[in-house]
């Protein structure tokens, strides 16, 4: 079930990839010879509609958008209605579309999944969101979801306001018991002015477990936050700004990583996976199985993904064409096709290549 979830998900975001490129094409007066659902040998004819055959082809994934001329040898003229006809400003927008169309689309899942499931806030003081077991914290019953406002020792009060602040003072005081006061529970981004004291024993170096503090406690740095019905579309699109680009820099820092550790260390990054890899981590998170909602986050996700790579300057991934066309400012057509003619090889080459060690790799961990 997963691998056919992943598939009708990877097509979908494949089609309207192509669905970019299409209405670009039309709109740059390129006429489109062929828009494929799934990927040849053709299966059937469709229909045809202004002068495009929708088709319907015998490999379900994905799709295809074959503009008139874009196949043609670098010294063949360009006829009227040819890609390479266009103005290169216009060829750029057309091959940018549908990397524009994908991140678009991931940040309309993001905006939409926020919309209803609630718009993740930062929370400015130390809130206690975790209670470790058999810890400090825990046999005093410190409560969660409250504010941690101060601490006494010796019949000192020192106020905190920041973790960093919550984590100096423990640190300082390992050995000694002190008074914990902490707000009563909160509402949201509200905490009360009330506070309410616990005599709590800060354990040393020595007695606190690896993976734990002296206190015990965990803190909540994000909460989950429903405005006013009016305001969480518009605040969900904003978040999903947000979250796309910051994903999109991750993305742009792993694929740094990629390329470092191919060029000085000769080897794949381990986090690099192909579709086998990404099947099998979204079954392990159970995203698969945690209904629609993860299902169009992961779609998201993977939108933006497919959106950042398809524009890296790879010949012959779209940032690739990309490049090649501003080239066309300052040399002529007739040259620059020619050095990306050979280029593309290349390019088809080096990313075929990848995708089958990655894929060869990404079933070995299966059965390692």
């Amino acid at each position: 079930m997963a691998i056919v979830i992943f598939v009708l998900v990877l097509s979908f975001l494949v089609l309207i990839h192509e669905l970019g490129h299409f209405v670009a094409a039309r709109w740059a007066g390129i006429k489109v010879k062929e828009f494929g659902l799934g990927y040849p040998p053709r299966a059937k004819k469709l229909f045809t509609w202004s002068g495009t055959d929708f088709t319907f082809n015998w490999i379900p994934f994905g799709g295809f958008v074959q503009m008139d001329g874009e196949e043609s040898l670098p010294g063949d003229t360009p006829k009227q209605g040819e890609f390479y006809s266009a103005p290169a400003w216009k060829r750029m927008v057309v091959i940018l579309a549908g990397a524009t169309v994908n991140f678009v689309f991931g940040v309309a899942a993001f905006a939409l999944i926020f919309s209803f499931t609630g718009i993740p806030t930062e929370v400015s003081e130390p809130r206690i969101g975790y209670i470790s077991p058999d810890s400090p914290a825990a046999e005093v019953q410190l409560p969660t979801e409250v504010a941690l406002r101060s601490f006494e020792l010796d019949g000192e009060e020192t106020t905190v306001s920041t973790i960093e602040e919550v984590i100096g003072f423990v640190d300082e005081n390992q050995g000694q018991t002190v008074t914990v006061f902490v707000s009563e529970a909160c509402d949201g981004l509200t905490c009360p002015e009330a506070t309410v004291g616990y005599q709590v024993y800060l354990r040393t170096a020595a007695e606190t477990p690896a993976d734990e503090g002296s206190l015990g406690i965990g803190f909540q740095q994000y909460i989950i936050h429903f405005y006013p019905w009016y305001e969480m579309p518009v605040r969900g699109v904003a978040f999903g700004v947000v979250e796309a680009f910051g994903l999109g820099n991750e993305i742009l820092a792993a694929l740094g990583r990629l390329g470092t550790g191919l060029v000085q260390e000769r080897e794949l990054s381990q986090e690099l996976a192909g579709p086998v890899g990404i099947v099998h981590q979204a079954s392990t998170l159970g995203i698969f199985d945690g209904g629609l909602v993860m299902i169009i986050t992961f779609a998201g996700l993977l939108s933006i993904n497919l959106a950042i790579v398809n524009v890296l300057p790879i010949p012959p991934l779209d940032g690739g064409k990309a490049v090649f066309t501003l080239f066309e400012f300052a040399l002529s057509q007739t040259r620059i096709r020619k050095v990306e003619y050979w280029f593309n090889y290349g390019g088809w080459v080096f990313l075929m290549g990848l995708i089958l060690i990655i894929t060869a790799r990404d079933v070995m961990r299966l059965f390692t």
